[in-house]
């Protein structure tokens, strides 16, 4: 079962903000108090997951494995030219589990 609890909490909104909520939560069926809670959750959320992520780049990065700009810049320019590079590889010149040597990029199909 979900937990229940909560603490209230008070903001400021600007009276535009105010108002379009109001008008939100009429258009919704719900209260303002639900959309600003769930909203607040959805950003909570998000911030935990970019940060999260935000750290697991850094240690890859101070482990050496990492793709340096300038090559994946020139392979995303290169994407429908006659001249396409292959990938990037990371600076490590290992091959890693996500990466297969065979594998497609994940890119739209440019050449349509």
């Amino acid at each position: 079962m979900a937990n229940t609890r909560s603490a209230t909490l008070s903001i400021r909104l600007k009276s535009e903000t105010k108002r379009r909520l109001a008008r939100l939560a009429e258009a919704s069926g719900r209260s303002s108090k639900f959309l600003i809670s769930d909203a607040v959750e959805s950003y909570v959320a998000d911030q935990e997951r970019m940060q999260a992520e935000i750290r697991q780049a850094d240690r890859q990065v101070k482990s050496g494995h990492y793709v340096r700009h300038q090559d994946m810049k020139a392979w995303l320019l290169s994407w429908g030219t006659d001249h396409e590079l292959p990938p990037p590889k990371c600076v490590c010149g290992k091959v890693h589990a996500d990466e297969s040597p065979r594998a497609e990029s994940p890119r739209p199909n440019s050449r349509g």
